[in-house]
């Protein structure tokens, strides 16, 4: 009877443990909270992505985020394939690319379309990108986006004579806005926030000692556009899903919904969003954060939504090098 009575006793005790919420496991996954990295570079279209992690923004949803920068296409490279980072901005053809060679990320958003200037000495102003023949100008990521832009832009533009620009590869964005302000050329080709900042430092510089005076002299999306009337937009960078999570269709939703929610505060709260992208990138000057924010429209479009003008601007950079997208167009599935 005792034996009898000890089964009864456990059953009921282990009934009990199932029933609450304690050993219930489906609210204990409820509860757990699941991290995942953030990765972009320290430009404009990272600025969401640091806004969502620094505010928590998921934390309802028991999602914490985590923040990284890369500071070259190399480092990005190995941070995707090693599946370091779950969601990162990065640009448009890259992704593209990294679809082709096997890497089946999605492409969930692009929310860069503007972000590129030609920033020149006051003295040697371009009128016309006719104006760069027979000079030297400075271009961050060789045979990625800013380098592949310039170079159809001077096909497009002086034939031939694009032969008589000289394109000075620097390794990084800042190594190339650090030649501009040494004197070593007189034009760079920069994206923001490091637009603004050469003007700034400029014109920090002027103000201790008189040296080089800089102004934007071009501004790449509208030269595009009158470059190419068929394929007038220029999706530069969004954001993608990896494939540690892209099949997750609830979380990739709920982090684009995020990015879109952090895009707009940033452009409604100018000064705050500076604050928050200042802790991720420190040595910023402040005033450029926030010249950086103004003068770029952050315009999230979903990358289905963007396809058209993705495929434009793909079919356009692969008559030149198809390589630069992977040899194809990404099929469907690349657009989440």
């Amino acid at each position: 009877m005792k034996y009898l009575y000890f089964s009864i006793f456990l059953f009921l005790s282990l009934s009990f443990l199932l029933l609450s919420p304690k050993g219930n496991t489906a609210d204990n996954a409820l509860n757990h909270t699941r991290s995942y990295t953030l990765a972009g570079p320290g430009a404009v279209v990272s600025y969401p992505l640091m806004v969502m992690a620094q505010k928590k923004m998921l934390s309802q949803h028991h999602i914490a985020l985590e923040f990284v920068q890369w500071k070259n296409p190399q480092q990005l490279r190995a941070m995707v394939m090693g599946s370091q980072v779950d969601f990162t901005a990065m640009p448009s053809n890259l992704a593209a690319t990294f679809y082709n060679h096997g890497h089946q990320l999605s492409l969930i958003n692009i929310s860069i379309w503007d972000i590129m200037s030609i920033v020149s000495q006051q003295g040697y102003r371009l009128v016309d990108i006719q104006d760069l023949i027979g000079q030297e100008i400075a271009v961050p990521f060789n045979n990625d986006m800013p380098s592949i832009v310039l170079k159809e832009l001077l096909n497009a533009n002086l034939a031939e004579k694009a032969k008589q620009v000289t394109i000075r590869n620097s390794h990084n964005l800042a190594d190339a806005a650090q030649l501009l302000l040494a004197n070593k050329v007189k034009h760079a080709l920069l994206i923001e926030p490091l637009s603004s900042v050469v003007l700034h430092q400029a014109n920090k510089n002027n103000a201790q000692k008189p040296g080089v005076n800089l102004i934007t002299s071009l501004n790449i999306s509208q030269l595009w556009q009158s470059s190419f009337p068929s394929s007038p937009k220029l999706p530069q960078a969004g954001i993608i899903a990896n494939i540690t999570v892209n099949q997750d269709r609830k979380l990739v939703n709920q982090v684009n919904q995020a990015y879109k929610v952090a895009a707009t505060w940033c452009q409604e709260n100018v000064v705050q969003c500076a604050d928050v992208v200042s802790t991720y990138l420190p040595k910023m000057p402040r005033a450029a954060l926030i010249s950086a924010i103004e003068k770029t429209a952050i315009t999230t479009v979903d990358a289905k939504l963007a396809k058209k003008d993705l495929e434009s601007f793909y079919r356009l950079l692969a008559k030149s090098d198809a390589k630069r997208i992977g040899n194809k167009l990404p099929e469907d599935g690349f657009y989440f």
